[in-house]
């Protein structure tokens, strides 16, 4: 307390000179209108400015949960376009039970898609796996499909309570049927282990026609994926042994190097499929 005594005593004229000077400013800004209005317009700037870059601190940490919130979206709005692309092909093929097709398809919902989120992955190893934030728990089981927003993800392999091993597509143990976007002859899809941005459709018919550019998504004919998910683009195309296929080279649509968030897409149907595919295969043993 002495000690502090002291520094006032010693300072006091610092303390007056500090004290009258904000006295002046005080009358200075305050009977000047020239002077308030500078005075005014420079602290406007400076609190903009201080807005502006906490607005930007703030949106930063909330894009996490912004992010989260489109995915759900972008769930639901995959969910609506399949459920159209259904109805468009049934009400196509059958115009006379527009009535019949109509009640069938708003009361069948074949895929559901749970939100979920990558905590690890490899990219530089031959067999290539990811490993996602969800498990048993979530409903989670083993050959479900992932995909992102970008487009097409893998299959889970390996499922605990709370977490799943995913075997993407850059892994040469997965093989996909795709296609290209409005074409019906599917090819397969692998990885050769050397780039994760290319995989290659192998088996593709040299009589398909298609072009530099051209989409490749999904076939359907799996079960795990529906019919049309991104899978990437057309960038070269080269023979193979069989004069009849060709190789197409496809530069993945999913960026695997950041990929972050991702949806499961959940079949309600597959387990069906699954069982009746079975019992026809036992039965032509």
């Amino acid at each position: 307390m002495r000690n502090l005594v002291a520094f006032l005593i010693k300072n006091s004229a610092w303390f007056v000179f500090v004290f009258l000077e904000i006295v002046c400013f005080y009358f200075i800004f305050n009977y000047n209108s020239f002077q308030r209005s500078i005075y005014l317009n420079s602290s406007n700037e400076i609190v903009g400015r201080v807005y502006a870059v906490s607005g930007e601190v703030l949106s930063y940490f909330g894009l996490k949960e912004a992010n989260q919130d489109l995915l759900v979206k972008n769930a639901e709005l995959q969910n609506r376009v399949l459920y159209l692309e259904d109805y468009i092909h049934k009400l196509s093929t059958d115009s006379l039970k527009t009535e019949a097709v109509l009640q069938d398809s708003l009361s069948t919902k074949h895929y559901d898609f749970i939100v979920g989120r990558v905590i690890n992955n490899s990219i530089a190893q031959i067999e290539n796996y990811i490993t996602i934030n969800k498990g048993s728990n979530n409903g989670l089981r083993t050959d479900m499909g992932i995909i992102s927003q970008q487009g097409i993800v893998g299959i889970i392999r390996a499922v605990s309570e709370n977490y799943s091993v995913v075997q993407p597509i850059i892994n040469p143990k997965t093989a996909l049927s795709c296609k290209v976007k409005g074409s019906n002859t599917p090819g397969t899809l692998t990885w050769d282990g050397q780039d994760y941005r290319y995989a290659n459709l192998v088996g593709f018919p040299r009589f398909e026609r298609f072009e530099k550019g051209d989409t490749i998504i999904t076939s359907g004919y799996s079960g795990i994926f529906p019919e049309g998910i991104m899978v990437g683009i057309v960038e070269d195309s080269k023979g193979q042994s069989d004069d009849n296929f060709l190789t197409l080279k496809i530069r993945l649509s999913t960026d695997f190097s950041s990929l972050k968030d991702i949806l499961i897409i959940n079949n309600e149907n597959r387990d069906e499929l699954l069982k009746l595919e079975k019992e026809i295969s036992e039965n032509d043993k």
